[in-house]
């Protein structure tokens, strides 16, 4: 991780440090359900021409649907959908329209839900359904990684009753000594244990690029 500027309501710091080379200044970043616009501050520590959309924020800059993006095709040059696609209806209309406002070479930085209990959402990403939902607007997918693990999501966001809460957090510190996955712990390979953590993930973050080559038709 690289990012060591102002922090967010949200921390975005692992995804700004995920897509450093597109944060030229002056480049256009919108931010794609930008809720309480905690995300304006770490753009401007780039220098980033800032926009925040959301559905129904009255911090947004512009009330918009993520699935009717009302910008030109090739607007931005990097778009941040910071935990949007699992609240959406259709997120490969999303996706589709968040590929269209990126210029070609620009790339999108996200964070989906996966294992998080039901928080208002409507679908869940695991990461065959992220590739999936990239693969549908021809994004190229730069790199994924998972954000926490789904016990502690469950132990902090699920609808349990609290002792029950407390339970599961308690087996998921338990879960990271070695003693209890020899197996996972001593005889893993490094990218064994990356498949197991992003299979295991409340949510996952990813990076998609827009290929030089790709035009959508207004």
């Amino acid at each position: 991780m690289t990012y060591s500027g102002p922090s967010a309501l949200r921390d975005s710091s692992e995804l700004f440090s995920a897509i450093t080379p597109w944060l030229t200044p002056d480049a256009k970043m919108l931010d794609l359900g930008c809720g309480p616009r905690d995300q304006a501050v770490v753009a401007e520590h780039y220098s980033l021409r800032y926009v925040g959309v959301d559905y129904s924020s009255p911090k947004a800059d512009l009330l918009a649907d993520a699935q009717s993006i009302p910008f030109a095709d090739g607007t931005f040059d990097v778009v941040l959908s910071y935990a949007v696609l699992e609240h959406l209806y259709n997120p490969f209309v999303a996706i589709q329209e968040v590929a269209r406002v990126l210029r070609p070479g620009g790339a999108c930085v996200a964070v989906v839900s996966q294992g998080e209990p039901f928080h208002d959402s409507y679908f869940h990403h695991t990461a065959f359904g992220v590739l999936s939902v990239l693969q549908e607007a021809r994004l190229r997918p730069v790199v994924m990684w998972p954000s926490y693990d789904t016990l502690h999501a469950l132990a902090t966001m699920g609808r349990y009753p609290r002792v029950l809460r407390g339970l599961i957090e308690v087996v998921h510190r338990i879960g990271k000594i070695p003693l209890v996955a020899p197996r996972k712990f001593l005889h893993w390979s490094a990218r064994e244990k990356a498949v197991d953590e992003l299979h295991r993930a409340a949510s996952i973050c990813f990076v998609a690029e827009k290929p030089v080559t790709l035009a959508y038709a207004s």
